[in-house]
């Protein structure tokens, strides 16, 4: 595929895939837990169906290949399904998950273990240009009816997010962008970003006692919290990283900061806030890639203030390496 590619054509279909997604999305609100991934993180068969659904409009529409949570990278005409051999979806993904297509699936900590050392090969491992597809954003708020839960789709093109969907169905709300064409909420013009007031901005925050492997330590994120906190008292956590970004992009929190190391989670909603006018990177300041547990992202001066309220929060004792970790922005 060219550099030139042509966003306006590719968001009508990924919004018109998220149309047809909607409804198996919404009709399976409350979905119990089904599939077991890892410590802390599970899916329901609402995640399955929803992600073989949008692959399966997006290649056939497209017949470009998919990465999504739940199956990896799949290929127009290779069989979606949960495969453990999948190395590249593995080492896409961060933590390595045994997969069984019957049952629940199971972690070996072991495997586990092996990679969390092995290096994470980053962006340029995709192909080229594909989408990126987390089919529910949000499941534990989704197994009980929270309605912060999203559908995030996003197309990356040489290591780049140019179109970004995320999906709100139970907030009744779609928020939008392609590469240069600005934010879109419900399909008007998004307003420009606004100077924040602390009194009244709201910033979000990801998982503070999250047990899923990889990720900051707890007393780090407590940390974060009460410093960031003396600035912006207004703190909220929503459960959503897509919903974060999306509502940081509009304009609803004056920022965000999360703590997922996965290109599904942050790809779609970076896009939207820097076509806001605002700014994404990871902790140390440098371009948030897969695999760094730490992403800060806001209105320019929102995320100034962010970015220094956690450069001086000690990383804690819980890291093996701190200057290492602070070096590459988070944590695998």
């Amino acid at each position: 595929m060219s550099d030139e590619i042509d966003t306006r054509a590719l968001l009508a279909i990924a919004e018109a895939a998220v149309d047809e997604a909607e409804t198996t999305f919404s009709a399976a609100v409350g979905a119990e837990p089904s599939v077991m991934k890892s410590p802390g993180d599970f899916a329901t068969e609402a995640d399955l169906s929803v992600e073989r659904q949008l692959r399966h409009l997006l290649t056939s529409y497209t017949g470009l290949p998919v990465h999504g949570e739940e199956y990896g990278v799949v290929r127009p005409g290779e069989p979606v399904e949960i495969n453990p051999n999948d190395d590249k979806a593995d080492d896409l993904d961060g933590p390595r998950r045994d997969r069984s297509d019957s049952g629940p699936r199971t972690t070996d900590a072991d495997a586990l273990d092996r990679a969390d050392a092995d290096k994470n090969p980053g962006l340029d491992e995709l192909p080229e240009t594909c989408w990126v597809v987390d089919p529910i954003d949000g499941t534990a708020n989704y197994a009980v009816g929270n309605p912060f839960c999203c559908i995030l789709v996003s197309l990356v093109h040489k290591g780049e997010a140019v179109v970004a969907v995320t999906e709100m169905p139970l907030l009744g709300q779609r928020i939008t962008a392609r590469k240069g064409h600005g934010l879109y909420v419900d399909g008007h013009p998004a307003r420009p970003m606004l100077p924040s007031d602390p009194g009244v901005t709201q910033i979000s925050f990801g998982s503070i006692l999250s047990q899923r492997r990889g990720n900051l330590p707890i007393s780090y994120r407590q940390d974060m919290l009460n410093a960031i906190g003396r600035t912006y008292p207004r703190m909220r956590v929503t459960g959503s990283c897509g919903i974060d970004l999306a509502f940081t992009a509009a304009g609803i929190f004056g920022g965000t900061v999360t703590f997922s190391p996965n290109l599904w989670d942050n790809a779609a909603g970076m896009l939207l806030v820097r076509e806001a006018g605002g700014v994404v990177t990871d902790f140390n300041g440098d371009p948030w890639r897969p695999g760094v547990s730490g992403l800060v992202a806001g209105e320019p001066e929102v995320h100034s203030i962010l970015l220094d309220h956690i450069r001086s929060v000690p990383i804690g004792t819980a890291a093996r390496n701190a200057q290492e970790i602070m070096d590459r922005g988070g944590i695998r």
